[in-house]
């Protein structure tokens, strides 16, 4: 008779192995989609900013005509749909709403689009003919001539740092806020501006930015005079404290909108102060 033990040791030299295979390749797997997925979140929060269309390219209803927009990443590229249904038309023709996309880009960043020469070459628009529209993303650039899209291409980054610097040159003169959305204190020469799409904010430090982008309509509606901000965080945006230490502007009551624009304490802005 063969030694049991003997026999039950070989049997666990074969299948302990195979099990911690079986476990690597999951661990793995599970990687994997996690990245994937985070790289689609990263793409969808590029894009979405200065993304152009309000209606689904697939059926032409109103994005949110099916309970809210469902964002798709399809060859890299955010695709607004009314809802999961429109998925396997986009993919079986992804090119053909992408193309959508690419038109509504042009026609919206068109008229207001800030370069007069290359973003590649430097040269004057119109110098070797009519311009060549290239979208990246959700974002127009504009180049001289066919030569220059490979170059584009290249280094895409290095051309939309040319035309963000050139939106925000362009806006500052007109800016309309004199104090910074989130905190309501002026903005002074360390101002902090970028772009929300193709859109300047500018704001008091670089912690008002994360701040911005936890609800950014709101605050460019607020820039913009559409709508009026409401409070943060205790101490403008800044934590509890504000950038002295003590509690922000908005005071006990203007951070509440119960006293008026200023408050009993508070100098904030717009809901920071009420009205």
């Amino acid at each position: 008779m063969k030694n049991p033990i003997l026999i039950l040791s070989l049997l666990a030299s074969l299948l302990v192995p195979a099990a911690i295979a079986q476990g690597t390749t999951q661990d793995a797997t599970a990687q994997d989609a996690a990245k994937a997925e985070a790289a689609e979140r990263a793409v969808i929060a590029a894009q979405l900013p200065s993304y152009p269309l309000t209606t689904c390219p697939v059926t032409g209803e109103t994005l949110d005509s099916m309970g809210g927009p469902v964002d798709l990443v399809v060859e890299g590229r955010l695709v607004r749909v009314c809802c999961k249904g429109c998925t396997k038309k986009l993919k079986a023709d992804p090119a053909k709403y992408i193309g959508m996309v690419d038109a509504a880009v042009i026609a919206a960043q068109g008229p207001t689009y800030p370069l007069k020469t290359c973003a590649v070459s430097g040269e004057e628009l119109g110098s070797m003919g009519d311009p060549i529209d290239v979208v990246s993303g959700t974002r127009l650039v504009r180049l001289c001539c066919k030569g220059c899209v490979k170059g584009f291409h290249k280094d895409p980054a290095a051309a939309l740092a040319l035309v963000d610097q050139a939106y925000i040159e362009a806006q500052r003169p007109s800016y309309p806020s004199k104090v910074c959305v989130i905190s309501g204190e002026a903005l002074g020469e360390g101002a902090q501006e970028f772009l929300y799409g193709t859109q300047l904010v500018r704001v008091c430090c670089k912690d008002c930015i994360a701040v911005f982008h936890k609800d950014p309509q709101r605050h460019l509606a607020a820039i913009y005079g559409k709508a009026t901000p409401k409070s943060d965080a205790k101490g403008h945006g800044h934590g509890d404290k504000g950038h002295d230490g003590k509690e922000g502007k908005e005071g006990k009551e203007g951070k509440e909108g119960k006293e008026g624009k200023e408050g009993k304490e508070g100098k904030g802005q717009g809901d920071h102060g009420g009205k």
